[in-house]
């Protein structure tokens, strides 16, 4: 795949603040979203059962919180891995999609990392692993009826690493009940945010950018596991989002000869609240979830 970036000014292609049209400047989209997601996420937990800050490996930020610890073992799980560009917000930051899924019984794990520059990219990747191998284990252990995971901007590109590998999924107990993936506003080709001002704390190297890069991975394992995928992004998300979104679904559907796949670019979202909805009762995500969960399991 050829890399066009004559003429593109990248910094402003992957910098989601300043397309918004919600705000006057890039600085209000920025502070809006954590304050809606960190006063979302501490209503869940004044409101929920919970379990936190469960060690899934032994650096500070590998840690993650079970979200309806009150609903039955069988219950379907979604697991949620936050954006930031992998360098900012954090679990804490994260637990607002639970209330409303909790309402349909389906439990929520939310997922921490370390973050750069403390530690590399293929660090998280791997800490990514360690994490998906605890709740396959805990989703076996529990009987769960199906697991699905959902990542927003730097986190959809977490959850298609994860999805990547195939040696990974056919060694995990409990990976059979993998039902599918929420990949919202993600960046899965790196070759151009690494020229960027993201990469002063990511610092990956250029010749890290492909093997690093989704768009270069292989998925058709997943074809056979009957895994599906929705690929989302946001109207008022950059171009090039936009078009590592199609980029994506075109891989998957065209290369890779997947079935079950899904794209949609959603009307009227930016980079920021296609996932500050998740806190209200009658979001997409709940809306596509429980349609998945009533037609598949």
């Amino acid at each position: 795949m050829a890399l066009i970036t004559e003429g593109i000014d990248l910094e402003r292609e992957y910098s989601p603040s300043m397309w918004s049209q919600r705000f006057s400047s890039p600085q209000e989209v920025t502070k809006h979203h954590v304050n809606v997601v960190t006063a979302a996420s501490e209503a869940v937990i004044n409101t929920l059962p919970y379990k936190l800050e469960i060690e899934y490996g032994c650096t500070p930020g590998q840690k993650l919180d079970i979200i309806g610890t009150d609903l039955p073992d069988d219950s379907p799980i979604l697991v949620y891995i936050h954006g930031g560009y992998w360098q900012m917000l954090s679990r804490e930051a994260s637990r607002y999609l639970a209330q409303p899924l909790h309402r349909f019984r389906i439990k929520t794990i939310v997922v921490g990392y370390d973050l750069c520059p403390v530690a590399t990219l293929p660090e998280i990747v791997n800490q990514i692993q360690n994490a998906a191998k605890f709740v396959f284990e805990y989703a076996e252990k529990m009987g769960s009826r199906g697991v699905y995971f959902a990542g927003h901007s730097a986190g959809a590109h977490l959850v298609a690493k994860l999805l990547s590998n195939s040696d990974f999924l056919d060694s995990t107990e409990g990976s059979h009940r993998l039902q599918g993936a929420f990949l919202i506003s993600g960046i899965f080709d790196l070759r151009e945010v690494i020229h960027t001002s993201v990469n002063l704390a990511v610092q990956l190297p250029v010749e890290w950018a492909v093997p690093l890069s989704p768009q270069f991975d292989c998925f058709t394992h997943l074809q056979a596991r009957r895994v599906r995928v929705y690929i989302l992004a946001g109207q008022y998300d950059s171009p090039t989002f936009k078009k590592q979104s199609r980029e994506f679904y075109e891989l998957l559907h065209n290369t890779c000869l997947m079935q079950n796949m899904y794209l949609e670019i959603k009307d009227n979202f930016d980079h920021f609240d296609i996932v500050e909805c998740f806190a209200q009762d009658d979001n997409y995500l709940r809306k596509l979830l429980v349609h998945d969960i009533r037609k598949h399991l």
